[in-house]
């Protein structure tokens, strides 16, 4: 039988999805719904729920395990690429410390990659729009702040593959995510507001030209503006492509973040890069996980 089939899961910090790929094309099968992390409440559940999502999606389109080239988990860092282990994550916390190659092996006999989420989702954007670009980086704003850096069509991973793990470097406020999250905007909404909103409520005042609301993503342009600065100074690239929840809104901070990148990077000010929103989203992670399982 030939292993013509690759399962990608994209694990977050607030949902998780299975999709199934051809694997001679890339192309997406089939692609479940989103499932929330905080329905569960032990690591074990989780894991649970997750093989059940890939089982359903597999009986769904009546696809026989044995047909399985190989499994990619696209997930917070910082995760033990050799061993599958997902590390002392702030943004997984069900999975800190969890051996999750080792426990998919029990369920699946196929290969197995877990691998940091920015990291896939960069490689996927790169590899569906942007090959032409030898430097190209990839950020995801959501839970938490990723970084993924593709250089000459590969995965830059480091000596160790915690590579670009910069969103959780120290700063002037504690670390770079701090202030360049889902947790940021909320904070910042109840600080202005004195109420608890949603950060698509207040997207949409935005959009409305409410004023208080419109400061709120400038603060974030400008907060995002400072790392994105520093990765541009060292790795000069032709693209970066915003991914994750917060890359929805990209229209109302990305002027004061071209701005913040102007005022702090040497390399943008004499060679603007062209920074971009995904149109791709979650695609990307699922298409990067299953090329980063069969490339070289």
């Amino acid at each position: 039988m030939e292993k013509d089939i690759i399962i990608s899961i994209d694990v977050g910090g607030t949902t998780f999805e299975s999709s199934i790929l051809n694997k001679n094309c890339l192309d997406i099968i089939a692609i479940s719904e989103k499932w929330h992390v905080g329905d569960y409440s032990t690591s074990q559940e989780l894991f649970d729920a997750i093989n059940s999502q890939i089982n359903d999606l597999l009986n769904i389109k009546t696809i026989d395990k044995k047909r399985v080239f190989g499994l990619s988990v696209a997930c917070p860092g910082p995760i033990d690429i050799n061993s599958g282990t997902i590390l002392d994550t702030p943004n997984l916390k069900l999975f800190r410390n969890y051996p999750l190659k080792d426990k998919l092996a029990e369920k699946f006999t196929c290969k197995i990659c877990i691998e940091n989420d920015a990291n896939l989702f960069a490689l996927g954007e790169w590899f569906l729009t942007h090959q032409k670009h030898s430097s190209f980086i990839g950020v995801t704003i959501g839970t938490g702040l990723g970084f993924g850096i593709v250089i000459d069509g590969k995965l830059f991973k480091g000596a160790n593959g915690m590579a670009a793990e910069y969103g959780l470097s120290s700063c002037e406020w504690g670390t770079w995510e701090d202030k360049v999250s889902l947790k940021f905007i909320r904070n910042d909404i109840k600080k202005t507001y004195n109420k608890n909103l949603s950060p698509r409520t207040i997207q949409k005042y935005a959009s409305d030209k409410d004023i208080k609301a419109q400061n709120i993503f400038n603060r974030l342009g400008q907060n995002l503006g400072l790392p994105i600065s520093h990765i541009i100074n060292m790795l000069d690239p032709g693209v970066i492509v915003l991914g994750g929840g917060l890359s929805s809104a990209f229209n109302l901070y990305k002027k004061e973040l071209k701005q913040t990148i102007h005022n702090n990077s040497v390399v943008y000010k004499n060679n603007p890069c062209t920074i971009l929103e995904s149109n791709f989203k979650s695609k990307s992670q699922m298409v990067g996980g299953a090329l980063n399982l069969i490339q070289p």
